[in-house]
């Protein structure tokens, strides 16, 4: 599992996606600067017959942490993670499934549980009490729509992939962090609301 240090890198693998992409990434980045957390957001768009790819290359000009990637066929997750390894050069990575809802919530809940474990592996009882505040400071409104699924996942794609989906015996997987048993209470009040298409 990559330290607190290192840089984050979220796939998100897109179809047809023009009209909440902005809103999405806008969504990430900011999550990322509540919890100070170093971060590139990889847009895979895989095969979209709308302005996906344009409005990915937009946010690509406006924010130095999203990187684009064009899949002219829809080929899938399994193909998007590849593409990933060896345009990026990463070996482990956030992962959408490219199907479910992008959940904020659940992105919210990876990335605590990282801090959370690396602060209770170095011992160091403030920090992790200050990630455990955070928990309460920063945790999404979509509570409200129910506890958060399993469509982020920490994948290990240091070698050549070649499934479509999530496949428990093709896709390896690194080991996720303990998510907490019960979802934390509280929202992201500190996260302001972006329409798709605003500016921030």
């Amino acid at each position: 599992m990559p330290d607190l240090n290192a840089l984050f890198t979220i796939v998100l693998p897109v179809h047809n996606a023009e009209r909440g992409l902005r809103a999405t990434v806008v969504g990430i980045l900011d999550l990322a600067e509540v919890l100070a957390r170093r971060l590139q957001i990889a847009i895979v768009d895989d095969g979209s017959t709308d302005g996906t790819f344009e409005a990915a290359a937009e946010l690509a000009r406006e924010f130095p942490q999203v990187r684009v990637i064009h899949q002219r066929a829809q080929r899938g997750l399994g193909e998007a993670l590849e593409q990933v390894r060896l345009r990026l050069g990463v070996e482990h990575v956030i992962a959408h499934d490219g199907i479910a809802t992008i959940s904020l919530d659940e992105l919210a809940t990876l990335l605590i549980a990282t801090d959370d474990d690396s602060a209770a592996d170095a011992g160091d009882a403030a920090t992790h009490r200050r990630s455990r505040e955070s928990v309460d400071l920063t945790m999404a409104a979509g509570r409200r729509r129910g506890r958060a699924g399993a469509s982020f996942r920490w994948l290990r794609i240091d070698q050549p992939l070649v499934p479509r989906r999530f496949s428990g015996r093709s896709l390896a997987a690194s080991p996720e962090p303990k998510l907490p048993d019960a979802p934390p209470k509280s929202a992201f009040s500190r996260l302001r609301t972006v329409a798709p298409g605003a500016s921030r």
